[in-house]
């Protein structure tokens, strides 16, 4: 049964605790306390924020940043649930809790703490200490089966190697005790198979002095070979690594302990050649066979086996391993003579063997006598490292080793095949034709129009070069430097003189004196005629202006420096940018403005307007006819809005009531024609669930309250902190990104979203637990009512752990601050912003999905919404999960536009330029100009005391240098902010709203949403992979190796089957353990040895010790013969053949050929 809830409903669960911050010496493994109180969860609100009650209603010891949520139920421990979703995403781990009241849900220490704290003791532990730890950490993970899990994969192996590495026998003995319990299983095992030096270190405890260590290394090892082929190679690559390391032949380990045959313990004998023989079955190919098998026979296995199998007394199951191994080796090289192999053995037919063009084979280095191959070296075979198979398969269930097969049986050898693109559609194509015939036709508009604007602009720009005629014989030759060297040298006073300063001073008194009787003189011959406020500006100008402020005229004038910036290239913004778009044009929106008046007083009329060109209509839609949608909408919506529309209304029909999205419409009457087409007209179609839609954001009666009652929820906010704390909060925060997108940016130190400046903001205003519970407490009591903006933030920066060590982390790596980047910078990040909006698919795709979700919501087709409702997206929410527009639109865009971005990562311009405040860029531009003007002023002090004249010289030069680069910086500013007014109109922005826009104000809304579309996002994302490895661990969790049919005997099936036809449990569904037989070997051993080996053995260690002579008892399972790849050689058998038999005639002559080649 699966617990439904509704979307504001309180749902009663017990809750209990574990003692559980030190897993090594937890005292209880039962939830306390016993008689479990209740608590009211709600169900939309995430888990983190109800956890802080809960501990306090608990009174438990687990700190919030290290706490998690387990289900409880049936007396085993469940699932854990995720604390940034709420109960009602969570239906599945619940259901069925209130079944019992023995059922709960119980506060425990997160499996990273508890794994990080048993790894902290074992490293940080000695003596007495470390031997209770690693002497309880086997029942630790028989306990908590989770626990192996995140053990494995937060490095426990790596720990365990580590202090293994350095322990004596007594220690080494229980760290295998708790590594067995661990490859038991099947998490632990896929960590193990991943763990190279896992294998590394048990074969190196091969070569121990103690026998138990070196017994229980066997049986790991055993175990690991059996439980898939592929694992045989992984051993291989451990042998050949911790060999070349000690400088001896891989195997060597092994065959001394083989070798040892005064001391030769027969168990150890029988589990050494059971390992040899598993190992080799393992190995798929002829080559890796024959490779390791003549490093065996090189160092005399074939001696071994003809002393023991001489040897009078030798154990039966090790006379049987000796065979096994004789066996296997003759039939590989073909000498078998029809003999059939031993039942145990696993492979019945000859490795398979790659193609070669020859008839030969290559074969065992005991095949042959006369030339021995060359000795060994003693590193590492280049064969081993392409020893792992291609299409390795495991023996066992397929919901068990998935991950196994995937990880041996697929790759980087398989190639992927892109999609093939889709075709073009009729439908598709009559669209385009549309849009071309729509583009045609606004073509000519714009033609017809800009044919009387181009006609007044030339006349006025005749007028305009008169003017600048005039102006040009102020000084034509002067360069910056010249005037600025000339401005210094000008004496401050009459009375003090310099020499050679008067000729300067009377040159440029001149050059000032006749640009004044020129002007002068050209406007009483009515030269240039000008209206009557340009003349009286003139006036009001002319008598105040210094001969600095002319200087300064001058110098824009002959302005001809590249648009470079502190290494920003502006070179792009052409005249072009020089004109305002929110100039007057005159009468009409499509009629230009009159021309400037004629020397004789005269004004011309205005063009009339073409024919062709009528006025725009009150309502329509791009062309397409008013009363219809466009053609985007009509091929969106999933085609379930084409024909709902009513007989001539613009609604959409729909079965419920939905909720409605209050957005400003983009009308055609707000586009000036010189912009042409907008965004909304080149938008791609977006395809939108309308039956979701119509689910998800169901105008619900209970939610809709009275006007009066909005405006006092409005006005009633949970406050908590004192006034003076709540207000510095709120006077910080206004400088910060959102609450929502805080935490993620601090998380990431992501240093786009919060500067320095905001990292100190941050550190003082660090919640305490007092304020934090306090907020906590008073939500939880009144959850109908929003929290304060300040009490929201330090409750999103509460959620954060250790939130003072990450800033003081994240503050450390940033520093910097330039005036002059300051003005650029922002600029260049505006343009550029522009740029990349215009061009982005992700912004795009986001804009035609809204809008297609808009339209059906409000029932309404509109060309295109203002983009500051972008704000409001994730405000709205629906009335199913709660979850926000966004939410849902990231799910859309997801879907219908696979290789769309986060759109954030992408529009990094904008969100830096979000930062800058425009106006204070503005003022500070001025101040600049003011501050090089007035230096010049204070150059001229200076060069009348004793200056030297290079230091005087580098002064000039500066000075000129500065000049131009506020021009420049001018000169950007001035384009960059006409091309920002004609990309709001490209936008759909009325005119009047684009001369009130603010660059920072509109980039912090994009950056915003953007910002916020990332985050939802990626937790979508995140959902998404939670949930799909949640399904991949409930496949293997808890699951024992023993469950696998492999290490199951005919004896344990038989029983199994005929306690199902009974109807009574089977052993190891009750207990975990296997039944086995005895051996003669366990007979023949003294009680005493038995008893002493027994000490440490539990229902574990009998599984263990099943599993082991599974693997060395058991009948093959093949029911067919496998098919080895043949080796790379033609007729290659192996060492022992190949040494005994010799080389035949042709094969000597062909290693003839190959010595005198030499």
């Amino acid at each position: 049964m699966i617990v439904k809830m509704e979307p504001d409903e309180l749902i009663t669960f017990r809750v209990q605790y574990l003692l559980d911050s030190d897993p090594l010496s937890a005292t209880t493994a039962f939830p306390i306390p016993v008689r479990a109180p209740t608590y009211a969860f709600a169900t939309t609100m995430p888990l983190a924020t109800q956890l802080g009650t809960i501990l306090r209603l608990l009174n438990a010891p687990q700190s919030i940043d290290d706490a998690a949520i387990q289900v409880y139920k049936d007396g085993d421990f469940g699932a854990y649930l995720d604390l940034e979703s709420s109960l009602a995403e969570q239906t599945e781990e619940i259901e069925g809790l209130q079944a019992s009241r023995k059922n709960s849900l119980v506060v425990r220490t997160q499996l990273s703490v508890r794994v990080h704290a048993i790894i902290e003791k074992l490293l940080s532990s000695e003596g007495s200490d470390l031997r209770r730890a690693l002497f309880s950490l086997k029942q630790v993970f028989q306990e908590d089966k989770d626990l192996v899990h995140a053990f494995v994969a937060l490095g426990g192996l790596n720990c365990l190697v580590r202090v293994g590495n350095c322990a004596d026998q007594n220690y080494q003995n229980y760290i295998l005790r708790a590594l067995g319990q661990v490859m038991l299983y099947v998490d632990g095992m896929n960590g193990v198979m991943k763990h190279q030096p896992t294998m590394e270190w048990l074969y190196s405890l091969i070569a121990s002095n103690y026998r138990s260590v070196v017994k229980t290394a066997l049986k790991l090892l055993l175990v690991f070979v059996e439980y898939a082929e592929s694992n045989c190679y992984v051993l291989v690559s451990a042998i050949h690594a911790v060999d070349a390391a000690q400088g001896t032949l891989p195997w060597a380990n092994i065959m001394r302990l083989l070798k040892d045959y005064d001391n030769a313990d027969a168990e150890l004998v029988i589990y050494a050649t059971s390992l040899i023989n598993k190992t080799l079955a393992g190995l798929t190919d002829q080559d890796s066979f024959y490779d390791e098998s003549d490093l065996l026979e090189q160092q005399g296995m074939e001696t071994v086996i003809q002393r023991y199998m001489s040897k009078p007394g030798t154990d039966l199951d090790l006379l049987d391993q000796l065979q096994l191994y004789e066996a296997v080796l003759k039939f590989e090289d073909g000498e078998s003579d029809g003999q059939r192999l031993p039942q145990n053995s696993l492979r019945k037919t000859q490795r398979c063997r790659p193609g070669s063009g020859t008839t030969e084979r290559r074969k065992s280095r005991r095949h042959s006598t006369d030339n021995s191959p060359a000795p060994l070296t003693k590193v590492l075979p280049t064969t081993v490292l392409r020893m792992t198979p291609t299409q390795a398969t495991l023996d066992e269930d397929d919901s068990s080793g998935s991950t196994n097969s995937t990880e041996f049986g697929s790759g980087i050898f398989q190639d992927k095949k892109p999609r093939d693109s889709a075709g073009v559609t009729p439908g598709l194509r009559r669209r385009r034709e549309r849009a071309e015939r729509h583009k045609s036709f606004l073509k000519e508009q714009e033609e017809a129009a800009a044919n009387g604007i181009f006609a007044a602009r030339e006349l006025r720009e005749s007028y305009d070069l008169e003017d600048k005629e005039m102006l040009m014989q102020l000084k034509r030759d002067h360069t910056v430097k010249d005037l600025t060297q000339k401005l210094c040298n000008l004496p401050t006073s009459p009375t003090q003189e310099v020499p050679g300063s008067r000729a300067i001073v009377g040159d440029m008194s001149g050059l000032i004196s006749k640009a004044k009787e020129g002007l002068a003189k050209s406007k009483s011959k009515g030269e240039i005629s000008r209206s009557s406020s340009v003349d009286q500006e003139l006036k009001k100008a002319e008598p105040k202006k210094s001969e600095n402020e002319l200087h300064w005229e001058e110098l824009v004038r002959n302005m001809t420096r590249p648009l470079n910036l502190c290494d920003l290239d502006f070179t792009d913004l052409h005249s072009d940018d020089e004109k305002d778009v929110l100039a007057p044009r005159g009468l009409g929106a499509g009629i230009p403005p009159p021309p400037p008046p004629q020397a004789g007083g005269m004004v011309m009329p205005p063009p009339m307007m073409p024919p062709s060109l009528a006025p725009p209509p009150m309502f329509s839609y791009g062309g397409y006819g008013a009363g219809s949608l466009t053609n985007s909408v009509n091929s969106s919506l999933n085609g379930s809005i084409n024909g709902e529309l009513a007989n001539g209304n613009n609604t959409i029909k729909k079965n419920k009531k939905t909720v409605k999205l209050f957005w400003k419409e983009v009308r055609e009457d707000m586009i000036p024609q010189v912009i042409g087409k907008t965004i909304w007209d080149e938008l791609p179609n977006a395809n939108v669930d309308t039956q979701k839609l119509e689910h998800l954001f169901e105008s619900r009666a209970k939610d809709l309250m009275t006007k009066k009652q909005q405006e006092l929820n409005k006005s009633k906010e949970i406050i908590v902190l004192d006034h003076k704390r709540s207000n510095a909060i709120n006077i910080a925060i206004t400088k910060l990104p959102p609450p929502r997108a805080i935490k993620a940016a601090i998380l990431k130190m992501d240093a786009t979203v919060v500067t320095r400046e905001g990292i100190d903001k941050l550190l003082n205003m660090l919640p305490t637990d007092e304020e934090r519970g306090k907020i906590q407490e008073a939500q939880l009591s009144n959850p109908e009512l929003p929290l304060g903006s300040a009490e929201q933030f330090l409750l999103t920066l509460a959620s954060i752990t250790e939130l003072g060590a990450r800033l003081k982390l994240w503050a450390f790596r940033l520093d910097f601050d330039n005036c002059e980047r300051e003005i650029a910078e922002p600029l260049m990040d505006l343009k550029q912003g522009i740029e990349i909006l215009r061009q982005n698919r992700t912004f795009r795709s986001i804009l035609s999905t809204l809008l297609s979700v808009g339209i059906f919501l409000n029932g309404a087709p509109v060309k295109g919404f203002q983009i500051e409702y972008l704000a409001k997206v994730p405000e709205v929410k629906d009335t199913v999960h709660k979850h926000s527009l966004l939410h849902h639109l990231c799910h859309m865009v997801m879907e219908s536009s696979s290789d769309t971005s986060d759109l954030y990562s992408e529009i990094g311009p904008i969100t830096r330029a979000s930062k800058a405040d425009f106006a204070d860029l503005a003022h500070n531009l001025t101040q600049l100009e003011s501050e090089c003007k007035a230096s010049w002023d204070r150059l001229k002090l200076i060069a009348k005391h004793d200056c030297a004249p290079p230091l005087k010289q580098k002064l000039v030069d500066f000075l000129a240098d500065c000049a131009e680069r506020i021009i420049s910086l001018q000169i950007v500013h001035r384009r960059v902010m006409n091309r920002y007014r004609k990309f709001l109109l490209w936008l759909g922005m009325p005119q009047h709203s684009v001369s009130e826009s603010r660059p920072n104000e509109f980039c912090r809304t994009l950056s915003e949403f953007a910002l916020e579309y990332r985050t939802t996002r990626e937790r979508v994302q995140q959902q998404l992979e939670k949930k799909a490895n949640h399904r991949e661990r409930n496949k293997t969790r808890g699951k024992l190796i023993i469950d696998m049919a492999k290490f199951k005997t005919k004896e344990d099936v038989a029983d199994a089957e005929l306690k199902q036809l009974l109807g009574t449990p089977s052993a190891d569904q009750a207990d975990g353990t296997l039944t086995w037989r005895r051996r003669r070997a366990e007979q023949l051993r003294s009680p005493i040895a038995r008893q002493s080996e027994e000490q440490f053995t539990d229902g574990d260690d009998e599984i263990l010790e099943s599993l082991v002579k599974t693997a060395t008892k058991a009948s093959g399972n093949r029911t067919t013969p496998r098919e080895r790849k043949r080796t790379r050689h033609a007729d290659r058998k192996s060492l022992r053949r190949t040494l005994k038999n010799g080389l035949t005639d042709e094969e000597k002559q062909h290693v003839s050929a190959l010595i005198q080649t030499y």
